[in-house]
């Protein structure tokens, strides 16, 4: 099913089985009890906590697996679970609980969430050819996490709102524990879910700024660097994207989203003449035992 054919019942069902079946309060690390306090003020992208910013890039996430599930391989999910991680340390926001997934699909293609969550599709991996080009374009998406680009997004089209929504949302199942009461709160806060599911494929569907993914290909290149890797693997990634057909199917959505590669490329190259890097690390073959 597409990610914008995903309908709102399907997703709404699927937050509030997940929700109603928990033990606790706590959903990915989010306590939904303490969120939900902060339902009632007024949000911008620098007054979102981490625990809100969390929840949201957790909904956000379901969204994006309503088109194609996790990759069931879990020596390559700790594979790049690992790499993520490590390149994350080195950003500004090394604090958040950061999460990484391979998405079953052989689109080529990386999604990033607020709150840490990283996308990055099977055909991406395999277009690939090293960690450190896999560390590039998680670098690129984990600059997005630590720039709030998707959080700013969420501002200028005034859908912030969704956090607090999606905390009064969970808290309302919670308290119902009860499978038989899911109805009436799925019926009631449809609105929220339809909101959510349209907010977030307009997101990934139009792109963000070409500016925020300029600076986001600026600040992967800092990433690599401060992680021992390769810093010109963005460069050689990007290079890659240029040689394939733009016409290819499974491009759509990342050129769509994205400015072209050698757009990129041009841009890019002021951030490498303005920094002098020690050479990095690219390990191909560790890259290659790993992905399949």
């Amino acid at each position: 099913m597409s990610l914008y054919r995903l309908s709102a019942c399907a997703l709404l069902l699927l937050l509030l089985l997940t929700i109603a079946g928990c033990k606790t309060m706590m959903i990915n690390g989010v306590d939904l009890g303490r969120a939900v306090s902060f339902g009632e003020k007024v949000l911008t992208s620098n007054k979102v906590t981490l625990e809100q910013e969390q929840s949201m890039g957790a909904q956000m996430s379901a969204i994006v697996l309503g088109s194609a599930p996790l990759l069931d391989d879990s020596a390559m999910q700790q594979y790049v679970n690992r790499v993520g991680r490590w390149v994350a340390l080195q950003s500004e926001r090394p604090d958040i609980q950061w999460q990484f997934g391979i998405i079953d699909t052989s689109s080529i293609n990386a999604f990033a969430m607020p709150g840490g969550y990283i996308l990055v599709t099977h055909g991406m991996l395999k277009l690939l050819r090293s960690e450190a080009e896999l560390a590039a374009v998680l670098a690129h998406e984990i600059a997005h996490v630590t720039d709030k680009h998707y959080l700013m997004a969420l501002e200028k089209n005034n859908a912030l709102s969704l956090v607090s929504d999606l905390a009064f949302l969970a808290s309302d199942v919670y308290r119902a524990r009860k499978p038989a009461a899911i109805g009436d709160d799925f019926y009631r806060n449809r609105a929220v879910a339809e909101k959510l599911i349209n907010t977030t494929a307009d997101l990934y569907s139009k792109g963000l700024e070409r500016e925020d993914e300029f600076m986001a290909d600026s600040h992967a290149v800092t990433l690599l660097a401060r992680a021992g890797y390769d810093h010109y693997a963005l460069a050689q990634v990007l290079q890659l994207l240029t040689a394939l057909n733009p016409e290819d199917s499974s491009l759509q959505l990342l050129f769509n989203s994205h400015p072209l590669p050698d757009d990129r490329l041009l841009a890019v190259e002021q951030t490498y003449q303005a920094h002098t890097i020690k050479p990095g690390l690219a390990l191909a073959e560790r890259f290659n035992k790993a992905v399949r």
